[in-house]
């Protein structure tokens, strides 16, 4: 689907502290997927089939400040036909995490994001941005902040920030 769509932009306005924003992608992600049942995450936020792996929509932000106060910009590509109802989903998907963002920025979305998350719990690579492989384990969870965790061979649990690492299936 990523392939055949047209990139659809829209402006989100949470009104939620700024160092909530963070977790603007992973709620958008979430959105995607409320929207489109055959729908998974794959960490951090990128939306891909959940039967195939495929990509469906990689989830671009961009943040900022206006006279309006703060904001998010957000970058999905989707077709025609599911473009409506998942900038909907994801509109109502972050008004509603808004509601509930006292805490750490994923804290009150933490179990559904969970859910969506394909790889967790399999073997999987840590990869630098190179494509080279940092660490191998399996996905033990995530953080509120969004950070993974990888439990090694060793038993020792790492920590991987989404703006430094990617994750993928084991291929050893």
């Amino acid at each position: 689907m990523a392939s055949d769509g047209a990139i659809r932009q829209i402006t989100l306005r949470p009104t939620v502290g700024m160092g909530q924003m963070m977790a603007i992608p992973y709620v958008v992600a979430l959105g995607v997927c409320d929207a489109l049942p055959n729908a998974g995450i794959a960490w951090p936020c990128d939306v891909v089939d959940s039967a195939t792996g495929a990509l469906i929509t990689g989830v671009r932000t961009q943040g900022g400040y206006d006279d309006k106060g703060m904001f998010a910009r957000v970058e999905l590509t989707l077709s025609e036909e599911v473009a409506e109802d998942v900038l909907a989903a994801v509109t109502e998907r972050v008004e509603s995490w808004a509601h509930g963002s006292a805490m750490a920025p994923l804290a009150s979305v933490l179990g559904p994001y969970a859910d969506k998350l394909l790889d967790l719990g399999a073997e999987v690579d840590v990869l630098f941005p190179n494509g080279n492989v940092r660490a191998h384990g399996t996905f033990a969870g995530i953080d509120v902040w969004g950070r993974a965790t990888v439990r090694l061979t060793s038993g020792e649990n790492l920590e991987f920030a989404p703006e430094k690492y990617r994750i993928a299936r084991s291929q050893a």
